[in-house]
């Protein structure tokens, strides 16, 4: 994902100018669990609304284009058109853009917005804005960011008639995030407690439901519908 280069606009923001992140090349993950995992809870909560609220054939964006697999298999299986949103050029989005000025670029308002991982690759500054402009711009919105924390699993059992697996997962409320070159800011970290982000959240939509994915502890997903202005 690359961010624009540019400074922060006068809205009581810092100055601050955005930088390349990552190369293209890292979105070919050749077998990445994690990835398949993401992909399963965004087929899985796309349908969830789309069936709940009798959504007969969705205009769906996607922000974040990455390895562009749940495009393709939305267009390709289910013939949605969906269409994609990045900044970065050489992934082929549909729109080059970035997700706090959207406006800019989009012309119309879409059934669902999914939003899966992108977010905290901006300065929290841009977090409130970002999530104005989805609310703007959607019905409906997928929203994934990532949650710090200790996990910790054990097992116990009879082995072969029985067996129990247990996790424990542990905030790191006590630990400020550093820029790691990708990430601002996680979920879980010192400032950015999971009531805190839900509270920004809710300024701007409702929340329909909100998990932590089971399969991948570091991904906290919420589903949401837009407040209107």
């Amino acid at each position: 994902m690359i961010l624009p280069i540019r400074k922060a606009r006068k809205t009581g923001m810092k100055k601050f100018d955005y930088k390349i992140q990552v190369d293209k090349d890292i979105y070919n993950y050749r077998g990445k669990v994690d990835s398949f995992y993401n992909l399963s809870h965004q087929l899985s909560d796309l349908f969830y609304l789309i069936n709940k609220f009798r959504i007969k054939i969705p205009k769906i964006l996607i922000i974040g284009t990455g390895d562009n697999l749940l495009k393709i298999i939305l267009n390709e299986k289910y013939g949605f058109g969906a269409q994609s949103l990045d900044i970065d050029p050489c992934l082929k989005p549909d729109y080059v853009g970035s997700v706090d000025d959207l406006g800019t670029v989009l012309k119309q308002k879409y059934d669902i917005i999914v939003c899966a991982h992108v977010l905290e690759h901006l300065p929290f500054d841009y977090f409130n804005k970002s999530l104005n402009q989805i609310r703007k711009f959607s019905n409906y919105s997928l929203i994934y960011l990532p949650k710090a924390q200790l996990q910790f699993f054990t097992e116990i059992g009879i082995l072969p008639l029985w067996k129990k697996r247990f996790k424990i997962s542990l905030p790191l409320f006590f630990k400020k995030h550093k820029f790691d070159g990708e990430h601002y800011w996680e979920i879980g970290t010192k400032g950015y407690a999971v009531t805190i982000i839900m509270n920004f959240i809710k300024g701007h939509f409702y929340i329909l439901k909100d998990y932590n994915s089971p399969y991948w502890l570091y991904s906290y997903n919420f589903i949401l519908k837009s407040k209107k202005n």
